[in-house]
């Protein structure tokens, strides 16, 4: 009795178990959810009169009407970042055209105006002169520095044109301060700290949008690194974004004086390749790195008295071995602040220029070519000088 009692229970046990695998195979319905909790929606609703499209052209011949004709050269896409119709956009959307029109969140298109360009942080800005700049909604600013890795961002542009416009891609933080990414691709000058993610961007996202959750620019998207022309090999997922910070004060600068104002020392510098000395400062030796080539006329490193070769060792304490840290660290700066500026000088220091015959013409191309080496003598000595930083006049 207790044996069959005992299988009828792993019967029952066994059938419950089979008809609850049903369920959860075929049977089960699906449950909704209470809300859709993807932040591109809200990042996209608070953002949709805040993101155009931008359309550089310029003026060609018609051989078949033989007419001038606005011919379009490129497409990207902007962010409204001041009232009164400023959208600012990326420099190499803008660089090879002389007109401009901006593709309204509506899909009008209206003409605007070139404000000003920052070509070494590849920033510029456009303005709407018409009614339709109204319409427009500045974005909020967020900041950069509160990203983390992993952090959920938002990219909003025109991927191909103003066929996909108003495009919303989401993707995360993959790294942040990347600085040697654009070498030459944009050719910018100064250093930025890119912000890298892999919200899919593609050509047209140029100028476009980098949100956070809460719907604030933390970045415009500027670069996607696709893969070298050297090599088969091909990435995705590698998108690159100019920070806010960077893109809010220079469209400010533009916007307010129509350049970007940075203060500087007053010197034209000099930057000695590592293929001619060491890294640090030797007797006999002169160190790779920057030196002072001219001094400015009634600038500030003049009357500081910083000399012509001097060499620039660190400002406020920070090594610099090239013009890219140099001007990243200068750049940290504004009009009337001071900097300690440590230069190495030489007792004897000149420029040589050496001129190479080049008489094997199949590998050299024949001709000549000349190089430039410093020549040193004597010790050298540390200096701390003190540099009040000013913005020029013009």
């Amino acid at each position: 009795m207790k044996k069959n009692f005992a299988k009828v229970l792993a019967l029952v046990a066994a059938l419950a178990m089979i008809i609850g695998l049903m369920n959860l195979s075929v049977g089960a319905e699906a449950v909704e959810p209470a809300a859709d909790n993807s932040p591109a929606i809200y990042v996209y609703q608070k953002t949709a009169n805040s993101v155009v499209g931008v359309i550089t052209g310029t003026q060609a011949w018609d051989q078949q009407t033989r007419k001038v004709v606005d011919q379009p050269v490129a497409q990207g896409s902007g962010v409204v970042i001041a009232e009164g119709g400023y959208v600012v956009t990326n420099n190499h959307v803008i660089a090879d055209g002389d007109s401009y029109q901006i593709l309204m969140p509506s899909g009008e298109k209206v003409d605007a105006t070139l404000v000003g360009a920052d070509p070494s942080t590849d920033i510029a800005v456009l303005k709407v002169e018409s009614d339709a700049a109204s319409e427009l909604v500045p974005v909020e600013i967020g900041a950069s520095s509160d990203l983390l890795i992993g952090s959920t961002v938002v990219a909003i542009g025109n991927p191909g044109g103003e066929v996909l416009s108003n495009t919303v891609t989401q993707g995360i933080v993959s790294a942040l301060g990347r600085t040697n990414v654009s070498a030459g691709a944009r050719n910018t000058t100064r250093a930025i700290d890119y912000i890298q993610h892999d919200a899919a961007i593609n050509n047209g996202n140029s100028g476009g949008g980098l949100f956070n959750y809460k719907g604030q620019l933390v970045g415009i998207n500027t670069l996607k690194y696709a893969g070298s022309s050297y090599s088969s090999v091909s990435f995705e997922g590698l998108g690159f974004a100019i920070p806010v910070e960077t893109v809010y004060k220079n469209a400010t600068d533009l916007i307010q004086y129509g350049k970007v104002q940075r203060a500087q020392m007053g010197i034209q510098a000099y930057e000695y390749s590592e293929d001619y000395g060491p890294e640090e400062p030797m007797s006999g030796y002169a160190p790779a790195g920057v030196y002072v080539g001219e001094l400015i006329e009634g600038m500030p490193a003049e009357a500081a008295g910083l000399q012509q070769y001097d060499y620039i060792y660190a400002v406020n304490g920070v090594r610099v071995k090239n013009m890219m840290e140099l001007t990243t660290e200068l750049d940290k700066y504004s009009d009337g602040d001071t900097v300690t500026v440590q230069v190495v000088r030489y007792a004897n220091i000149n420029l040589k220029t050496y001129t190479m015959n080049n008489s094997y013409s199949y590998f050299f191309g024949g001709g000549s070519s000349s190089y430039e080496v410093f020549e040193v003598s004597g010790g050298y000595q540390t200096i701390d000088i003190d540099i009040t930083l000013k913005v020029p006049e013009n």
